[in-house]
Formats: structure tokens, C-alpha cells, sequence
């Protein structure tokens, strides 16, 4: 009859081995014994045999070492042990009790819990590290540094963003990334290549032949496994190259690596587009802002010597609501001019000026008469307000303007026709320092239907200069209690003192003692054109000097003005 402790044994469902030596004071292990789990377990063991005739390295390993705990993995599951030393004071035998488990199961589930948690920071860190970048370049060179060393070892992106090439860009891991364009003719030869960065469809598996001839490897050539990945997008459509070293490819077991780079890929598509998206904003912001800041002016005209300041009031826009222009000269010798303020500020203004600008641009294909033109511009301001406030609440569109023409005279002169509708009037700077206020005025244009709108003529002599501006001069507030208006009095002043200057330099002086007056305060718009009669030779065929100190360049003078000259 078996022994009760045998039969005690077999009934566990625990695995259990009992090990000792054959008899007391030897060193031999053997096996005294084991329950039908623990042959399950360890098969091989059989009571009353060395435990190493079983094969099981690991275990024998653990029991001739008294080790207290052991776990390895036996016909590909993993298990693990703990023993119990039990001895016998009346014998003086000593045991050791193994208890094992098949661990297979917990280790797996730890194993991917750890894979899942090292995903998903992965992502966080990526999704963190490409957010808000809005630069292309510089999301893509982010990109495949993230990637390289946690995907594969060598990542390359190619991205298509509409134009005539391919920008790719290339990271290892431990170095910096290296980036290039391919003109877009170089992928006739690579037909797969070319179809996954146009169209929403699976990359075709034998891409990866061609990526290899692509000069885009610096000159080694990959020969290790290359997984491609599509990178989606709304604007910009890519691929994401997973290069493996040939050494150490991957085998299968990480299975995490193609869901992963697909996730990956999806972050950095919609990462790329925000940025191209931005990009494309950028540019198209950047063309309509230069659409509508003042126009150069026009360089070399005969008999006239032209200069220009303006600082608008929100000047990280670089537009505003005054606008001021000089046309290129007519067939008649005339130079036409204008210098005006729509109602508002910012970028809605300069819209509103724009639209000023390009109505008088038409208006002048059929009318050159300065007073007939601001009437002509009023009856089309009203018209279009009254066409867009057509089901919607009016928006008032109604601007201040004086415009005119140029016509130098052979004795040096030039005569100005002048045309006002609620501007304040120009002043007129004389060779000898006499400062004169041009007796002009004029309702607002695009406020009435009835409007009036004066008109006269000036005549510059040689040195004089007509200074037009606007209300953002003279309604600057500052001085040493900050509310003071800079007003027509120091405006007058400023311009006497610039008798003998040439019209660029008078546009700064008078920017230049604004910018001191507001001490760093809010303004409006401030827009100043100057229309010179050339200044005749004084002694000697000399050019008389202006009778002006020092002035500081535009930059510190203007204090992110603009001036000009012509």
C-alpha cells in the first residue's frame, strides 16, 4: 500500500517535487518525490533517480545550489519555484520541497502590459514633441529623430506636398538627421513609389526595391528588411521607411512594431499636414499683406524728388488703415499721388484701403481730374456699401483723402493739383524755411451722396516741399503728461526745421520727433508722402546741405516704421 504522504501528493493540483540527498551526509540529489503536476511540469523526474538524469539544467541547477527560488522556461513555458527545507530531527534527514507553477500566462500578460505602457509613451512623447511645430522641415527632421532607434534603426520619411519635388528626410539612431529634395521626374523610375505619395492606396510590398535605388542612403546602401509604412494626410501625403540592420532583423517577435508605426505614421501625417496647412496660410497671408502695404515708390522721376514714412498702429501687422501712393508718370508728364484713411484699424482697414486704391486705379482709366476723381470714388464707396450691407447691418466704409498730380516745369518748378474730401490739409515747407498750410477742404469720401470736395493748385519752387499726412500725426497723444496731442503747431515747427532737406530725410525727421513724442505709447496709423521740387545748385554748382542735424536711421527713428525714398 502506497504511503499516505504519496497519496497526499498526487492529490494536490500544485506542482510538487521533493528533493534531498540519497542518504544522510551525501552529496548526491535525487529525487524522492514528485506529483503527477509536477511531471506535468518537469518531465523526466522520477523518484528515486538524480535529479539531473531529467535534463532540466535550470532545476538541477537550483537544487545543487540550494537556491531558495528559480524560474526559466521548459518546453517553451515559463515556470517558476520555491522551495521549502524540511528536515527530520529524528532522522536527521534533510528536504527540500519545490513548488512550482506554470507562469507562462502571468509572464506574457506582464510582458505586454510593459510593451502596451512603453507604446503608448512612446506616442505621448511623440504626439507632445511634433504638436505645434507648424514648420515642415522641421516636423519631418522631428520625426524621424523619434522614431530612429525605437521603430528600427534607420528611419527615413519621403513627403509629398504638391510641388515638383519630394522632400525626404533621414535619421539613425544616434545621429543627426540628414534631409533633401528629389525632383519628382527622378520617380518615373520608382512607379510604386510614385503612386503611394499621390494616391490613398496599400503600398505595393515590392516598393521596397525600389526605395534601395533611390540617392537618398548617402552612399550605403540599405541591406537589411525595409517595412514601409503609409503616412496619411490631409494636404501632404508620405511614406514612413522602417530600415533594419541585416545582423539583427526583426525575427517576429515583436509583434507591436506594425500597429505601432501605423499609429506613428498617423500622428506624424496629421502633424505634417498642420504644418503644410500653416505653411500655406503663411504664404497666402503674406501675399495679400504685401498686396496691401503702401507700394514702393516709383525710382528716378525727372523734377521730382519724392519721400515717404509710415508706422502703422498694430505694427506686427505691418498694415493699417492709412495708405499713401505714387503712380509711375503719365504720357502727359504727370506723377499722380494720394495719401488717405479709411475708418478702422488693422487688417480690416487695409482691406478697406486696398479697395480704395484699386477703385481709383479704375477711376483713373476715365478721369484725371484730381476733384472729379474723389467725387467719382465717393458715388462707388456708397455703391458697394450699399450692395454689402444688402440683408446685413451697414458697415460704415467711408474714408479721408487728398490725391493729385505732379507736373514738373523746365525753370525747375512743379505744379501740384491738389483735391481733398475730409483730410487734414497738406503744408507746404518753402526753401527758406516758410511753412504754409494749403487751404484745401472737403467732406468725407463715402460718407454722403451730396458730397463736396475742393480742389486747388500749388506751385513748388526749387527747395519747396508739400508734406501730406495723416491725423495719426497730428493726433499722436504723448509729450510729458502722455496726453498732449502732437498737434499742427509742432507738426509746423518740425517742418521748419527741416528747411534745405531733402523730402526722404523731412518723412523721418518728422516720424523720428513723433516717435520721441509717443515715448512708447498706443497711436494710430501714421502715414507722411513728400513731393519736392529738386533744390537748384547753390554756389559754386554745389547742392545746398540740408539745415538739419543728425538723423538716426529708420529702424531707430521710426521705431518699427517704414521710410522711403525716391
Amino acid at each position: 500500500m502506497r504511503s499516505l504522504s504519496a497519496r497526499v501528493l498526487e492529490g494536490l493540483s500544485e506542482a510538487v517535487v521533493v528533493t534531498g540527498t540519497a542518504s544522510p551526509g551525501g552529496t548526491r540529489q535525487i529525487v524522492h518525490a514528485v506529483n503527477p503536476a509536477g511531471e506535468r511540469l518537469l518531465p523526466g523526474l522520477v523518484a528515486g533517480r538524480p535529479v539531473e538524469h531529467a535534463g532540466h539544467d535550470e532545476f538541477t541547477a537550483a537544487v545543487v545550489g540550494g537556491a531558495a527560488s528559480f524560474e526559466a522556461v521548459v518546453h517553451g513555458r515559463s515556470l517558476a519555484a520555491r522551495a521549502q527545507v524540511l528536515d527530520d530531527p529524528r532522522t536527521g534527514d534533510v528536504l527540500t520541497c519545490w513548488y512550482l507553477r506554470d507562469v507562462t500566462e502571468e509572464r506574457l500578460g506582464s510582458r505586454s502590459l510593459h510593451r502596451a505602457q512603453a507604446r503608448a509613451q512612446f506616442l505621448a512623447e511623440a504626439g507632445r514633441a511634433l504638436h505645434g511645430v507648424l514648420h515642415l522641415d522641421r516636423t519631418l527632421r522631428t520625426a524621424v529623430t523619434l522614431a530612429a532607434g525605437v521603430l528600427a534603426p534607420t528611419v527615413l520619411v519621403l513627403l509629398s506636398d504638391g510641388s515638383d519635388t519630394v522632400r525626404w528626410v533621414r535619421a539613425q539612431d544616434g545621429t543627426r538627421a540628414v534631409s533633401g529634395k528629389l525632383p519628382r521626374t527622378e520617380l518615373r523610375a520608382a512607379p510604386r513609389l510614385a503612386e503611394a505619395l499621390s494616391d490613398d492606396v496599400p503600398v505595393d510590398p515590392w516598393v521596397t526595391l525600389e526605395l534601395t535605388d533611390l540617392p537618398v542612403w548617402g552612399g550605403a546602401t540599405p541591406d537589411g528588411p525595409i517595412t514601409v509604412v503609409p503616412v496619411p494626410g490631409t494636404i501632404v501625403r508620405g511614406v514612413l521607411v522602417l530600415v533594419d540592420d541585416a545582423s539583427d532583423a526583426p525575427d517576429g517577435a515583436d509583434d507591436d512594431r506594425w500597429p505601432l508605426a501605423q499609429e506613428y505614421a498617423v500622428r506624424v501625417g496629421t502633424a505634417l499636414s498642420a504644418a503644410a496647412l500653416y505653411r500655406e496660410q503663411a504664404h497666402l497671408g503674406e501675399v495679400l499683406q504685401g498686396s496691401l502695404e503702401p507700394p514702393p515708390l516709383p525710382q528716378g522721376v525727372d523734377g521730382l524728388v519724392l519721400g515717404s514714412a509710415y508706422r502703422p498702429a498694430r505694427e506686427s501687422l505691418r498694415v493699417g488703415g492709412d495708405f499713401y501712393e505714387v503712380l509711375p508718370v503719365t504720357t502727359a508728364g504727370q506723377t499722380p499721388f494720394l495719401l488717405g484713411d479709411v475708418c478702422g484699424k488693422g487688417i480690416e482697414a487695409a482691406v478697406l484701403s486696398g479697395r480704395v486704391r484699386q477703385s481709383l486705379h479704375a477711376l483713373r482709366l476715365v478721369e484725371r481730374d484730381p476733384a472729379v476723381l474723389l467725387a467719382l470714388l465717393n458715388e462707388a464707396l456708397l455703391d458697394a456699401a450699399d450692395l454689402d450691407a444688402a440683408g446685413a447691418p451697414s458697415v460704415p466704409r467711408f474714408a479721408t483723402m487728398v490725391l493729385g498730380d505732379a507736373l514738373p516745369a523746365p525753370d525747375g518748378s512743379v505744379r501740384l493739383r491738389l483735391a481733398t474730401g475730409g483730410h487734414p490739409p497738406p503744408y507746404v515747407l518753402r526753401a527758406d524755411g516758410t511753412v504754409e498750410e494749403v487751404p484745401v477742404s472737403g467732406t468725407l469720401v463715402g460718407a454722403l451722396r451730396d458730397a463736396d470736395f475742393g480742389g486747388t493748385e500749388v506751385v513748388l519752387g526749387p527747395g519747396d516741399t508739400c508734406l501730406l499726412y495723416s491725423d495719426g500725426v497730428t493726433e499722436a497723444r504723448g509729450g510729458p503728461r502722455g496726453r498732449d496731442f502732437f498737434g499742427e503747431e509742432r507738426l509746423e515747427s518740425a517742418l521748419a526745421g527741416c528747411a534745405g532737406a531733402p523730402a526722404p530725410v523731412i518723412c523721418e525727421r518728422v516720424l523720428q520727433l513723433l516717435t520721441e513724442w509717443l515715448a512708447g505709447q498706443d497711436h494710430d496709423d501714421v502715414a507722411l508722402l513728400a513731393l519736392q521740387a529738386p533744390a537748384g545748385p547753390a554756389r559754386g554748382g554745389e547742392v545746398s546741405a540740408p539745415r538739419l542735424g543728425l538723423v538716426r536711421d529708420a529702424g531707430s527713428a521710426g521705431g518699427g516704421g517704414r521710410t522711403e525714398a525716391a
